[in-house]
């Protein structure tokens, strides 16, 4: 078999699978933020999601630790008195189908450098500064939309970190790039359990500095994901996925089988086992933590990814089934456009009224609504936003984005850095 025979490209060049599973990836963000944001309460599928305390799918594991605490100070407990309870060792442990989304996105980042390489050739390296750069930026001018004008670090500077130190990695040879990812994974564990700052810098009860709070602590707007050192986990997974790419790169589909299981069984299979090895032990650092992106979630969340990447590529090129997977494709051209879209179709939601229809929490907007339907259960959905429903309207205002993202598509409104 040639390496291209038995793959499937569109006439752009482009690897359909890795749009699929990015729009896949991005339809979970919107998904979750949406019900996130909506304040929506009682969410279904509710468990202990790998030794997480019970929370929903729908939320990240740290939820679980917000609502028990919450739950403990109302039957009159201390934040002190809390702390000894021995659920207090799971505190943010665990990982939920939301505390994916982050780990997955970045992992795509990490399997386009080796495409996007290959494509650009000599340019390709000036490529690399000015992506990172305009990424850090574009996360800035995000957050700034949202809590007002600051230098904030959000999800998107830590991609644009990853991104660098990823396509840093593609100089090294493959064994040294598997030892930079152990090392580098290593490396923030021992800060994490050394130096206190590395996870806790600055304090979190304070106001965050802006243009418009100038008193504020200037630390603060380091921590609204994680702290710009704490990148370097993001990194270490857009590392694990240029070894993806270079196997996509080749448009071979068994050597792109063979990449994709392996990675899922040894990065998946050690991030799982440390993650146990930390429940078991008692050493919960060791466990799956989003908010401290410990190096067993980083692991496990990339092996699982090429599993789920693996799954749509084999439905795409040997399966055949397309037809049902466009509406992904949609947010996985236009991922970017996607993201940014949220926050403007929020304000201009704001701006037209629309918002309160989302909202979790009754309120004089959907009372009023709610008062012109004749239908009882079409009042109780509009008011009602928890469990089911909860996730429901989620998707309802998905479908709303998906809708403009398409329309942007079309008139080939796409955007890219």
């Amino acid at each position: 078999m040639s390496a291209s025979e038995g793959t499937e490209s569109s006439a752009s060049g482009r690897l359909e699978s890795i749009d699929l599973f990015r729009g896949f990836t991005i339809f979970l963000m919107i998904l979750v933020i949406a019900v996130a944001a909506g304040g929506y309460k009682d969410l279904p599928q509710r468990g202990s999601w790998f030794g997480s305390l019970p929370v929903s799918t729908w939320n990240h594991a740290e939820v679980g630790w917000e609502e028990f605490v919450e739950q403990r100070k109302a039957e009159g407990l201390t934040d002190s008195e809390i702390l000894k309870l021995p659920e207090a060792r799971l505190k943010n442990v665990g990982c939920t189908v939301t505390d994916l989304v982050a780990p997955w996105f970045v992992l795509v980042v990490g399997m386009c450098i080796p495409l996007s390489r290959v494509r650009r050739g000599k340019q390709w390296r000036n490529r690399v500064i000015s992506r990172t750069l305009m990424l850090i930026a574009a996360g800035v001018v995000y957050i700034s939309l949202i809590l007002s004008l600051s230098y904030w670090w959000g999800i998107l500077q830590a991609i644009g970190v990853a991104y660098l130190m990823a396509a840093l990695a593609m100089r090294l040879p493959l064994r040294w790039r598997l030892a930079a990812i152990l090392v580098i994974a290593i490396f923030h564990t021992v800060m994490s359990r050394t130096f206190g700052w590395w996870l806790h810098f600055g304090d979190g009860s304070q106001p965050f500095w802006s243009v418009t709070n100038i008193s504020g602590d200037w630390r603060r707007p380091l921590t609204i994901h994680c702290r710009p050192w704490v990148s370097v986990s993001y990194g270490v997974m857009a590392m694990i996925g240029t070894l993806l790419g270079e196997a996509l790169a080749t448009r071979d589909n068994r050597r792109i089988t063979t990449a994709g299981a392996s990675l899922a069984l040894v990065f998946g299979g050690v991030g799982l086992a440390t993650h146990q090895l930390g429940l078991m032990s008692g050493h919960t650092w060791l466990c799956f933590n989003k908010s401290d992106v410990t190096s067993s979630y980083a692991f496990f969340a990339s092996g699982l990814g090429a599993l789920v990447f693996l799954l749509f590529h084999h439905a795409y090129t040997a399966v055949g089934m397309r037809g049902w997977m466009l509406p992904l494709n949609v947010l996985g051209r236009n991922a970017l456009l996607a993201y940014f879209m949220q926050i403007i179709m929020r304000l201009a939601f704001r701006a037209l009224g629309l918002e309160p229809f989302f909202s979790g929490s009754v309120n004089d907007q959907l009372n009023s609504w709610a008062s012109l339907c004749s239908s009882p259960h079409w009042k109780a959905f509009l008011l009602d936003k928890t469990g089911y429903n909860g996730l429901l309207w989620g998707l309802l205002w998905t479908v709303c984005l998906w809708l403009i993202i398409a329309f942007c598509n079309r008139r080939g409104w796409v955007w890219k850095l």
